[in-house]
């Protein structure tokens, strides 16, 4: 009895996160469709219907190793909070079958954290310029085999605001990130095949 007591308050409790978050994803514009939701160390994908939003799956996610935060820099160690535009989905790996157009990294691509060009993608030939403050991108093979890149500083970009903010898959047994949003790379993959153009992250406490 007390366990079957035990399932339905659980259950009543997941009801009512869930109307909250729909409640919350109402508040969004109505241009947006689709939106990848992160709080509390969850990661959502949801989709606005003629009446309401559904939710395709939820998954643990990590982030930021020193939480989140509004006002981010280079640094920190923290995940931006707010609504982003999904603007990019790239990876080592070839493209899987994504929704949107992907971009193949090679072993020239750059996430530039140079003055000239920051958070910005960028072709160098190793050893031909100073790039100590960037990511090459090659050199994340599990990180990076699917990504998604966000609009989070980039109209305009402020320089040490920060750069290289993304989605993508968990390497190995990390259980935080420099500041992107870390997921299953099964999970991941997901998101590359079923988020489209338009596609938003919502990252909020």
């Amino acid at each position: 009895m007390r366990l079957i007591i035990a399932v339905i308050c659980f259950i009543s409790m997941l009801s009512g996160r869930d109307n909250q978050r729909v409640k919350d994803l109402n508040t969004l514009p109505k241009e947006v469709k689709q939106v990848i939701l992160v709080q509390d160390h969850r990661l959502s994908l949801w989709n606005r219907t003629a009446e309401s939003w559904d939710m395709a799956f939820e998954v643990p996610c990590h982030y930021g190793k020193n939480g989140l935060n509004a006002d981010r820099h280079d640094g920190d160690g923290t995940t931006p909070i707010g609504l982003f535009k999904v603007t990019l989905v790239f990876g080592n790996a070839p493209d899987p079958g994504s929704a949107m157009p992907y971009r193949r990294i090679t072993p020239t691509s750059w996430w530039s954290g140079e003055k000239e060009d920051y958070n910005t993608w960028v072709e160098v030939e190793p050893g031909t310029r100073d790039m100590s403050r960037s990511e090459h991108l090659y050199r994340f093979k599990i990180s990076y085999k699917y990504a998604m890149a966000i609009d989070f500083n980039t109209n305009p970009q402020v320089w040490g605001k920060g750069f290289a903010i993304f989605i993508h898959c968990d390497y190995l047994d990390d259980v935080t990130t420099a500041g992107c949003v870390a997921l299953e790379e099964q999970y991941m993959l997901r998101l590359v095949k079923e988020c489209k153009e338009g596609t938003y992250l919502w990252v909020r406490e």
